[in-house]
């Protein structure tokens, strides 16, 4: 967003925001608001870029169209807090907890969110590409629809996560824990999930074409129509999946031989 180009109030200073807890549009980037107690605070529309917020309390606060690229939220609270259009692209984020944040259409892409709590959040609609999310706490998250291309989820919690239409072509989803993840119609092109945990999973019309899937637990998995094309599924543990019309054709099966079948026999 262009802060030339819109009408700004006056400064607030830094202790007045700490005082008032009331910041909407104000422009504080690269201001040192670490341990900053701003829980409930409302800072809607507010330019915080390049800001450092870490460790501070942002319980839910009011973070709609906030801008906070590239700023510093390494152990910051978040719980609950509405970042609903919000552009954290690049931001820090490491060990951040957002448990049940609202981050809805969120800009999050290149961020770093190593094991960050996002629990029950709800990213529909987010741009998290090339975002690390390595060993974060996913459970029950919603990406719906959300952009995650080349995102990092390697050892990830994602455990009945919603990924339904997601994007995630070219992910890292490595050793991540996706046991009843909801991944219908999703984007997994060329998405890396060796040993990755996929346990009755829904990836019914999921499109897999050259994902990676050695040694995957998909024990259960729904992957009724989904795109299997030249996947890598090399000792997958497929006891009990359904490949209901799957395509399969030059997948690398289980015990290491080529499909020729265009669609899945029985394994």
């Amino acid at each position: 967003m262009n802060l030339a180009s819109r009408e700004l109030p006056d400064m607030i200073p830094r202790q007045q925001l700490l005082n008032t807890k009331i910041c909407r549009g104000c422009y504080l980037e690269n201001v040192n608001l670490m341990y900053a107690s701003l829980s409930s605070a409302d800072l809607e529309n507010a330019s915080l870029n390049g800001a450092n917020l870490s460790s501070a309390d942002l319980r839910e606060a009011n973070l709609c169209s906030t801008e906070l690229v590239y700023a510093n939220l390494i152990g910051a609270y978040l719980i609950g807090a509405n970042l609903n259009g919000a552009d954290m692209s690049g931001a820090y984020l490491v060990g951040a907890n957002l448990r049940c944040a609202n981050l809805i259409e969120t800009e999050i892409k290149g961020a770093d969110l190593r094991e960050t709590i996002l629990r029950n959040a709800n990213l529909s609609g987010a741009n998290l590409s090339s975002s690390n999310l390595s060993s974060s706490d996913l459970i029950y998250a919603n990406f719906d629809g959300a952009d995650l291309r080349e995102a990092n989820f390697s050892k990830a919690d994602l455990i009945y996560a919603n990924l339904r239409g997601a994007n995630l072509r070219g992910a890292n989803l490595s050793g991540a824990n996706l046991s009843g993840a909801n991944l219908s119609g999703a984007d997994l092109r060329e998405a890396i999930l060796p040993r990755a945990k996929l346990s009755n999973a829904n990836l019914t019309g999921a499109d897999l074409r050259e994902a990676i899937l050695a040694k995957a637990n998909l024990i259960g998995v729904n992957l009724t129509g989904a795109d299997l094309r030249d996947a890598v599924l090399t000792r997958a543990n497929l006891i009990g999946a359904d490949l209901t019309d799957a395509k399969m054709l030059g997948a690398t099966m289980p015990d290491g031989t080529e499909s020729r079948e265009e669609h899945a026999l029985l394994i």
